[in-house]
């Protein structure tokens, strides 16, 4: 037996109920033909209504769905950002974090390259195998060139890289609530294995995308995950000139040293002066001026 959809069956009913209402006009004589029209155009928005509130249902039971969904996954991702960030597991992040912090503290408001140097021979005077690396790339595709400086720490074969108030490379403008509240978990000072750095730029540029799309701006090239990403993780050169000190002050006015790692020193050449020649022996002058008489050369 083939079953009559329920929909089906009110229609019939209603086109059913305006046959007989016809069929009673028309052997009464009356003039109500105008009632069955009435009918079905409100038969017929009621179901448009019904429909209507229906779909209405239906799409806020999915977007509540969405955003339990979404709220559970902001609430993983700050948990994640949050174990990245700290450095409470990890006795050598905890003691480059000290060192840093209470140099950045001594040393005061300098510009961003300044800051970096100086903060790097604090870490060598202190005994870390601190150095300053300068990373810079071409262009490849969307991603624009560019160039970044930043401090690493390399103790027993594993790499740390160091950053001051790390969450302005992040910053963006016009961003959402969630994304400033993710910005807020970042400390003054970063102290990170190379590869709990690369998972902050990762989850990072993608709730940074997400801020942005959400406020209909596009993600300019140097916020994009490759020109990020090629700032700490792209190849880099690494130097460890030290800032010769003045008046015995750790951070006192200082010039550069003129040393640099993978650089060959150029030899320091001496000259004599006349008077230095005059006091040599008078035989060897006299043995030069006589060699170069015979060469042909006029004195």
């Amino acid at each position: 037996m083939v079953k009559i959809p329920v929909r089906f069956k009110r229609v019939a009913a209603v086109f059913n109920e305006g046959a007989r209402i016809r069929t009673c006009d028309e052997s009464s004589g009356s003039e109500h033909s105008a009632d069955l029209s009435d009918l079905v155009n409100s038969f017929i928005e009621r179901e448009i209504r019904e429909r209507r509130e229906s779909e209405e249902d239906i799409q806020e039971r999915e977007d509540n769905e969405i955003e339990l969904e979404s709220n559970s996954h902001n609430s993983e991702l700050k948990d994640s950002l949050k174990k990245l960030l700290g450095c409470e597991t990890d006795d050598v992040k905890r003691r480059i974090h000290a060192e840093v912090e209470m140099a950045y503290k001594e040393i005061g408001d300098y510009s961003s390259s300044e800051l970096k140097r100086r903060l790097m021979s604090r870490l060598r005077d202190r005994g870390f195998n601190a150095g300053l690396c300068k990373s810079k790339w071409e262009k490849n595709g969307d991603c624009i060139s560019g160039d970044y400086e930043y401090i690493d720490v390399n103790v027993g074969g594993t790499r740390y890289i160091i950053e001051v108030l790390l969450a302005e490379e992040f910053r963006i403008a016009r961003q959402t609530d969630f994304y400033t509240s993710l910005l807020h978990l970042f400390r003054p000072v970063f102290v990170g294995q190379v590869d709990e750095l690369k998972q902050i730029v990762r989850l990072m540029c993608s709730a940074m995308k997400k801020s942005m799309k959400r406020v209909e701006i596009h993600v300019p090239p140097w916020r994009r995950f490759a020109y990020m990403q090629a700032k700490w993780l792209g190849s880099y050169k690494r130097t460890t000139n030290e800032i010769p000190v003045r008046n015995g002050s750790n951070f006192g006015e200082a010039l550069p040293d003129k040393r640099s790692v993978g650089f060959v020193p150029v030899p320091e050449i001496s000259f004599c002066c006349r008077e230095n020649f005059a006091r040599r022996d008078g035989a060897r002058i006299g043995n030069l001026a006589a060699a170069l008489k015979d060469s042909g050369v006029l004195l």
